[in-house]
């Protein structure tokens, strides 16, 4: 086992230090491996003993029960094709609302049903819903900058944009009228 590293008067700590360099496997990590040739006939085997099942529980099957397990696959992939049709109906519908795929991505699972009927009409209230929280928010916001936009101060009468007496006299019946509904004071005063 050791070949040349083997002399006959070695000592313990000699002998323990030449096993060691020969970095030999413990019998509890060979335990539980398996060559892999054994491995690969074993699976090989197990795969072609499945499907001889297989094979037997058609063959055993009547004609029943065999119609029954084509009618369940189809049924299965229409299930399959129905969500997926629901899905992009429900994509079109918040692309359409303007929403970005990252926006909506995260929600498919939960607004995608069999039924693409309820999938648009989830898809539809989801977009509502984000049109109504983006109108408040909007309005919030343009609320809060009026508040805090400052009220530019009063006009002198004399100067600036005033009207004078002698403009208000040259001014036709249209303009006295709009002056009238936006100035209403100064049109009381200038018309004394």
């Amino acid at each position: 086992m050791l070949g040349d590293k083997y002399k006959e008067d070695m000592t313990a700590g000699e002998l323990l230090s030449a096993i060691e360099e020969l970095e030999l496997v413990s019998a509890e990590e060979t335990r539980n491996k398996v060559d892999k040739s054994i491995f690969d006939k074993t699976a090989s085997e197990l795969s072609k003993l499945k499907k001889e099942l297989n094979e037997l529980k058609t063959a055993s099957m009547t004609d029943t029960e065999k119609l029954q397990q084509e009618l369940d696959k189809a049924t299965e992939t229409q299930t399959k094709y129905a969500q997926e049709l629901s899905k992009l109906r429900a994509k079109e519908i918040f692309v359409t609302a303007g929403l970005a795929e990252s926006d909506y991505e995260s929600l498919l699972e939960f607004v995608v049903s069999d039924d693409e009927e309820i999938t648009k009409a989830n898809a539809t209230k989801l977009v509502d819903l984000v049109s109504t929280q983006k109108t408040a928010a909007e309005k919030a916001v343009r609320a809060e900058l009026i508040k805090n936009t400052p009220t530019p101060p009063a006009g002198s009468s004399g100067g600036g944009g005033a009207i004078t007496k002698e403009q208000f006299d040259e001014m036709g019946w249209k303009e006295r009228t709009e002056l009238k509904q936006t100035d209403p004071e100064l049109f009381k005063q200038l018309s004394e």
